[in-house]
């Protein structure tokens, strides 16, 4: 009898999901309060009056703010869509029927997510292990906690995803996309704060494909209009998409609110509360004192961008790039856990052996079609903008690192950009380095959960 042989994306949904309640269950063994917060709803309402048994409860404020928003309506720093749908399903009359429908939403949510996740990055990274593995990455990162515990990232999360997977496709009708991607971050815009990520990541994605074209042809600018204007159309059009729906959404909301409490803008207003106020903080950069994984979001997507510059400026003027290469990859994989000090002695080793030929690689980007390809990626850009405009929102907002982690890597954004990068790896080294995150993921993720049944802070 011949075996059955699953889908790829069902293969890899089904051992996500088996890691990360093998993680759950881990955490369950070593605190079972964990276990029991997870699956109980305890009234927050009946104790709020009592700060040390609120802490006890459990909830965090997000959970307890959406909870009441699905019971009444209500203009604050929270959007409501996650709550509407909650209403809409299971028409909670109580704080704890509320969170359980949050929580059922965002279980939902993530387990669907998974499948459309692994297939955009088989897709992208054309390399069937690269895509598993970023999965499982993705999956059990840390971070991936906030996608089941009733915030907004699970559905967020998923909603991006389909987003990006019709942005992506080659087979749907341009009109069809415009109008699914219109309608999509419609809903998005209404569900989480991103009104500024989403309109500075189309633009920007939008003036840096425009720019990278006119720098690489060399063409005055009616030339190149006149040469790419059917493809400029489909650009244009696509990120006009995203920002009238980013507007329209935000304005439903600003509607309501300035109905309710006479500010349009109260949400933006109420974020003040949090202690973010404009300024410039280069500090963020500067304290090895944030917990490991804020480190890695702040410094990642950074390192990333200086090293696609450099490669950007190899492209444009038809030059080899020459890349130092230090030996011992686990080693090097080890210390990225904490990116300033990966940044130093890289810095120092490259000053000491940067002249070994052993370790110096040449790459030709001049003529390579993939690069091409992928400097001229819509989806690439966006990606790497929305991950980098939290680091600029932080980096003017706030004078430390708040909740950068959670904003990084309980969203696909960095994900899906990596699978970009890791286009059609096939370096051994790569993929051990990949295993190895797998690997201080499930461990970091088994934290998390101990966290959340301590009623411990969690990014």
């Amino acid at each position: 009898m011949q075996a059955i042989r699953l889908p790829r994306y069902i293969t890899a949904t089904l051992f996500s999901i088996l890691l990360f309640g093998f993680c759950f269950l881990i955490a369950s063994l070593i605190d079972p309060n964990t276990f029991h917060k997870f699956f109980s709803a305890i009234s927050l309402q009946a104790v709020e009056n009592n700060q040390n048994i609120v802490d006890k409860a459990g909830y965090y404020y997000d959970v307890s703010a959406y909870a009441n928003m699905a019971i009444l309506d209500q203009c604050q720093a929270f959007y409501p869509m996650f709550s509407w749908i909650a209403r809409f399903l299971f028409h909670p009359q109580t704080f704890e029927q509320a969170v359980i429908g949050l929580k059922i939403i965002s279980c939902i949510s993530f387990t669907i997510s998974i499948p459309i996740y692994f297939n955009l990055l088989e897709r992208i990274s054309k390399s069937k292990a690269i895509a598993y593995l970023l999965t499982f990455i993705y999956t059990i990162s840390p971070m991936a906690i906030f996608r089941v515990i009733g915030y907004t990232e699970g559905i967020f999360a998923l909603l991006s995803l389909i987003l990006l997977s019709i942005i992506i496709s080659e087979k749907i009708n341009k009109s069809i996309i415009y109008i699914s991607a219109f309608l999509i971050v419609l809903v998005m815009s209404l569900t989480r704060p991103v009104s500024l990520q989403l309109i500075f990541s189309s633009c920007t994605t939008l003036i840096i494909i425009v720019f990278i074209e006119k720098a690489k042809s060399k063409l005055d600018w009616q030339e190149l209009f006149e040469n790419y204007k059917y493809k400029y159309r489909h650009l244009i059009i696509l990120s006009l998409m995203i920002i009238t729906a980013t507007i329209i959404g935000y304005s439903i909301y600003g509607y309501l609110c300035f109905q309710s409490r006479g500010d349009f803008f109260a949400p933006f207003n109420d974020q003040k509360l949090w202690g973010k106020t404009l300024g410039f903080y280069p500090q963020i950069f500067l304290s090895l004192e944030y917990p490991l994984f804020e480190q890695i979001s702040l410094y990642f997507p950074v390192i990333f961008l200086f090293g696609i510059i450099i490669c950007l400026y190899s492209f444009i003027n038809s030059s080899d790039m020459e890349v130092f290469i230090p030996q011992f990859p686990l080693f090097w994989g080890l210390i990225s856990l904490y990116p300033s000090i990966l940044i130093a002695i890289y810095i120092f080793v490259f000053l000491i052996k940067g002249r070994d030929k052993k370790s110096i690689i040449t790459i030709n980007l001049s003529n390579s079609h993939k690069t091409k390809k992928l400097f001229s990626s819509y989806t690439f850009w966006f990606c790497l903008s929305f991950v980098l405009s939290h680091i600029f929102i932080n980096l003017f907002t706030v004078d430390k690192i708040y909740s950068l982690a959670r904003f990084t890597f309980s969203l696909p954004f960095f994900f899906v950009f990596l699978g970009y990068i890791l286009q059609n790896v096939k370096h051994q080294n790569i993929i051990n380095i990949l295993k190895l995150f797998v690997l201080i993921e499930s461990i970091a993720l088994i934290e998390q959960w101990v966290r959340y049944g301590r009623n411990l802070w969690l990014g």
